[in-house]
């Protein structure tokens, strides 16, 4: 095989594409020096199933080959490209490239020269009654309806490329003005075959002008996709100008006479005409009220679009205020079906910028404290949507103008955030997995004393590990974990629980073991200040409650021990007539420094007991307890007061 750069086949492409574009031989010198390109080009030559070739100029004004046509040329910076096809399905020879082959240019805008080839080539030359002489008449007046229907078809689709519905005259419209005068004069039927023509046209148009009414905004949340309100707003722009568009084509002279002529001849599509026609006029009157009352959402819209995901809190009270005054005064966007649609695209906004802040492949990947601040930001910026909609709900009485009322929102909000409560119960979803790693992480720190001790930490490292494998296993997953269509995710994150509820039982049975080696209160404490947010797991509370009571039942015994101390100090300073103090202690000094130390020694556990999340001291038994804390408290109180001043 020749190096590409020497083969006289591809001498001939390079020097049309060359000639063709208007380029110079050095951007072809860089296309061939690209590996990838060279096989493209080397297929094209030498494989008979390679029959396409598409040579295109890139926005950076480099040579790029392809394999088939583009989908669209103009893609390209000039929209400028040349297409060779090979005219049987065989390697191209040396010695006949030129008769092997089909080639030319491919225009960046091919239908506007094809309808520049119809109006200007084609329809003149074929409409020319003179090129007919030797035809028969049937043949004429089929080519004719052929010719119409082609300048009809290319009318319509150029309008439709550039989003506008254009109605394409019936043939034999410029004989209306002439056939309505004689009809005015002469009272007699015009040509039978005029009148066709404008029934036709009527019916075509018809077709045409339902297509574009009943078009709607919740089309594309219909059809299960997300748009979000830039897609509102462009909508009902659009269709503002492509009605405007329709109407100034009713309304002009030549048809206002087909018209006139339709109803002279008391044709039956004289009446559904008029119908159309106010139609038309009644769906641009909405158009234009929907698109004048929308205008300032887009600035809002816009503005929460360009902004970082956190300081969309702040512009989601204005944005649902402008959207009250948009129901309040609008006369044709104060209905359920509108709101819902705009409301729904501002969710699919929120939920856009939601995934982009969150980075779904990062996300359970990253730093466990910075995901879960970006996760719980999340969380209060699309709740606040939602907070801030009922209570927008709840007051729109106060937009009423002119003192008539506003007309309540007396749809379900299921209608509206169906789609929104789905993506945050998936948000939730990965916060709980954060937090979960948040507290199965600290088994690594966990270890634990007595008798017992290292047994019991060497059980809880390797539910460490295991945790650590799992939690490992789980964010590895290669699919996207904000998908709310991805049912992969869900399977894999029950198994992720069933995983976890079994490391939490086994965590709640270590801490039993532990609390059961604690020799007393003080230890119990710091057993339970070790495993410390764990005990606040559901399964692990379950099992740490049950230990709970005999917390109480150690404090208990503790009171009783140091009311024993407290009476048997008074009653010794009475039998002695003076109070047992430490050594080279000042007497008040003294008997102040003892009772200080034995009201720390209850009052500490019992200040451990505020800070449980479980309320120990509230049953029956606690509140025995408690009564008995503060009757002590209040004696060491008493003796306070007797030691400074007696």
């Amino acid at each position: 095989m020749e190096p590409p750069a020497e083969d006289s086949r591809l001498a001939f492409i390079r020097d049309y594409v060359l000639r063709t574009l208007r380029l110079q031989p050095d951007r072809w010198h860089s296309c061939v020096s690209s590996e990838d390109n060279q096989r493209v080009l080397q297929d094209f030559l030498d494989r008979a199933e390679q029959r396409t070739l598409v040579v295109s100029v890139t926005a950076a004004g480099q040579l790029q080959p392809a394999a088939a046509l583009p989908s669209s040329p103009a893609s390209s910076s000039r929209g400028r490209a040349v297409y060779f096809v090979k005219r049987s399905r065989s390697a191209l020879r040396r010695d006949c490239m030129e008769e092997s082959l089909l080639y030319g240019d491919l225009s960046h805008n091919a239908l506007q020269h094809f309808s520049a080839l119809v109006e200007e080539v084609v329809a003149p030359l074929l409409f020319n009654s003179k090129n007919h002489t030797e035809w028969p008449q049937v043949v004429s007046q089929d080519v004719r309806r052929h010719v119409h229907s082609l300048r009809t078809h290319a009318l319509v689709v150029s309008g439709q490329v550039h989003g506008r519905t254009l109605l394409p005259l019936p043939a034999g419209c410029q004989n209306v003005e002439q056939a309505d005068l004689e009809t005015d004069k002469r009272g007699e039927m015009v040509n039978k075959s005029i009148i066709h023509s404008l029934e036709s046209a009527v019916i075509e148009w018809s077709h045409q002008i339902h297509a574009v009414l009943k078009k709607d905004s919740s089309d594309a949340l219909l059809e299960g996709q997300t748009p979000t309100p830039h897609l509102e707003l462009l909508f009902w722009r659009d269709r503002y100008a492509d009605l405007e568009c329709i109407h100034s084509q009713l309304n002009s002279s030549k048809v206002n006479k087909m018209a006139l002529l339709l109803e002279a001849v008391e044709s039956s599509y004289a009446p559904a005409f008029t119908s159309l026609q106010q139609g038309v006029l009644t769906a641009l009157e909405e158009a234009e009220d929907v698109r004048f009352y929308l205008r300032p959402l887009q600035p809002l819209f816009e503005d929460m679009e360009s902004a970082e995901f956190p300081d969309v809190r702040g512009q989601i009270g204005p944005l649902m205020h402008t959207v009250c005054l948009v129901w309040a005064n609008s006369r044709y966007y104060n209905t359920p079906p509108r709101l819902i649609v705009l409301l729904q695209e501002t969710s699919n906004l929120l939920i856009q910028q939601a995934r982009v802040y969150l980075v779904p492949e990062e996300v359970l990947r990253g730093e466990l404290s910075e995901s879960l601040m970006k996760v719980q930001t999340t969380l209060e910026t699309l709740q606040l949507f939602r907070s801030t909609y009922d209570e927008r709900r709840a007051n729109l009485s106060r937009y009423q103008r002119n003192g008539g009322p506003v007309r309540p929102w007396d749809f379900s909000p299921l209608l509206v955030f169906s789609g929104l409560d789905c993506f945050i119960n998936r948000v939730r979803s990965i916060k709980d997995i954060l937090l979960t790693a948040v507290d199965l992480l600290k088994l690594d720190k966990l270890e634990i004393g007595g008798v017992r001790g290292r047994a019991l930490s060497q059980q809880v490292q390797v539910l460490h590990r295991g945790f650590v494998e799992t939690f490992k296993l789980f964010t590895e997953k290669p699919y996207h974990c904000l998908d709310l269509n991805n049912k992969e995710y869900e399977e894999d994150l029950r198994e992720f629980k069933l995983k976890v509820d079994d490391t939490d039982r086994q965590v709640g049975a270590i801490f039993c073991q532990a609390f059961e080696e604690t020799s007393g209160l003080e230890h119990a404490f710091k057993v339970l200040d070790m495993f410390g947010g764990l005990l606040e797991r559901p399964l692990v509370a379950t099992d740490a409650l049950d230990r709970f009571p005999l917390l109480v039942s150690m404090f208990d015994k503790e009171l009783d021990c140091c009311t024993r101390l407290y009476k048997k100090h008074i009653q010794t300073a009475e039998e002695r007539g003076w109070a047992p103090v430490n050594r080279n202690m000042p007497a008040v000094a003294g008997r102040l420094r003892w009772a200080q130390e034995l009201q720390l020694r209850i009052k500490t556990p019992f200040s451990k007991f505020r800070h449980l999340s479980y309320p120990c001291l509230e049953s029956a038994e606690g509140a025995r307890v408690i009564h008995k804390y503060e009757e002590l408290t209040q004696l060491l109180n008493s003796h306070f007061t007797a030691a400074l001043f007696f």
